[in-house]
C-alpha cells in the first residue's frame, strides 16, 4: 500500500513536470511572437522578463525563417534569375518579421549620428521618421542580402536556413552581460539572460551549424560570433549601455554578415 507522503510527492512532481512544460512552451511562443510577424497565440501579450526567459529560443525561430526561405529557394530557383530571386527572398523575409529589424537599424543608427536616444512620438509606440544616416543603413544591409543570395551558388540553401540562426544567436550574445542605456525599457529583457541562456541559444546554433554546412558554419558561426562583441562594446562606450532597438539593430546586421560570408568562403 503507498503511503500518503508517496502520493503527494508524485502528484507534486507531476505537476512540477507539467508547469514546466508548459512554461517552455511559452517560451517558445513568445520568442515566435517577438521576432516575426506569426501571430498566434493572439492572446499572448509577453512582458519584457519573459522576452528575455525565451532567448534560448531565438536560434530555433531564426531557423524557422531560414527554412521558409530554403523552401521558397526551392521552388522559385528554376523559374527565376537569380538577380530577382535574391530580392523576392529579402522582401518574404522583411514580411516575415514585420521590418522589426530593418526599423530598429535605421533608429540605432540615427542614434549614431545624433549621439541622443530618440523618443517614441506618440502612445501607438509609433517613431519619427528615419533620418538620412538611417536610410542609408537600411538600403545597405537590404543591398547587402539580395546581392549576397545572388552569388551564393552551391551553398545558397545553407546560407538561406543558417543566417536568420547566426542573426538571432547575435541578439543573445549581445544581451548577455549587457546593461541598458539609461530609462530605456530593453534593460527588462537583458537582465534575464543569463549565462544558462546563452549556453543552450549556443548549443543549439552550433548543432545547427555543423549539422547543416559543417566546417563552414562552424566557420562562419565563429565570425559572427565576433561581430556583437564588438558592438557591444562600443555602444557601452558610446552610451552607457543597449536599447532593443540595439538588439535588433546588431542581429539584422549579423544575418547579412552570414549571408556575405556564405558567399565569399
Amino acid at each position: 500500500m503507498v503511503n500518503r507522503p508517496s502520493l503527494r510527492r508524485l502528484y507534486v512532481d507531476r505537476e512540477g513536470g507539467i508547469r514546466e512544460k508548459r512554461e517552455t512552451m511559452r517560451s517558445f511562443w513568445t520568442a515566435l511572437k517577438f521576432l516575426t510577424a506569426f501571430p498566434w497565440p493572439r492572446k499572448l501579450s509577453p512582458t519584457a522578463q519573459e522576452i528575455g526567459r525565451s532567448t534560448p529560443f531565438f536560434p530555433l525561430v531564426g531557423f524557422g525563417l531560414g527554412l521558409i526561405l530554403a523552401l521558397l529557394n526551392r521552388i522559385l530557383e528554376p523559374y527565376l534569375e537569380s538577380e530577382i530571386l535574391g530580392v523576392v527572398l529579402v522582401v518574404v523575409l522583411i514580411l516575415a518579421t514585420r521590418a522589426q529589424e530593418l526599423e530598429a537599424l535605421g533608429e540605432s543608427f540615427d542614434t549614431i549620428r545624433s549621439g541622443a536616444v530618440r523618443e517614441v512620438t506618440n502612445k501607438g509606440g509609433r517613431r519619427g521618421q528615419l533620418g538620412i544616416f538611417g536610410i542609408l543603413a537600411v538600403l545597405v544591409v537590404v543591398t547587402l542580402k539580395f546581392r549576397a543570395i545572388e552569388v551564393m551558388g552551391e551553398v545558397r540553401n545553407q546560407g538561406l536556413l543558417l543566417a536568420p540562426v547566426f542573426g538571432r544567436w547575435s541578439m543573445v550574445i549581445l544581451a548577455y552581460g549587457s546593461k541598458s542605456e539609461p530609462g530605456q525599457a530593453g534593460r527588462f529583457v537583458m537582465e534575464q539572460v543569463g549565462g544558462r541562456h546563452l549556453l543552450w541559444a549556443t548549443i543549439l546554433t552550433l548543432i545547427l551549424a555543423v549539422l547543416l554546412a559543417d566546417r563552414l558554419g562552424l566557420w562562419i558561426a565563429l565570425w559572427v560570433s565576433l561581430l556583437p562583441l564588438v558592438a557591444g562594446l562600443y555602444l557601452h562606450r558610446r552610451f552607457g549601455g543597449l536599447s532593443g532597438d540595439n538588439l535588433r539593430a546588431v542581429g539584422e546586421i549579423a544575418e547579412a554578415f552570414a549571408m556575405v560570408l556564405f558567399a565569399s568562403l
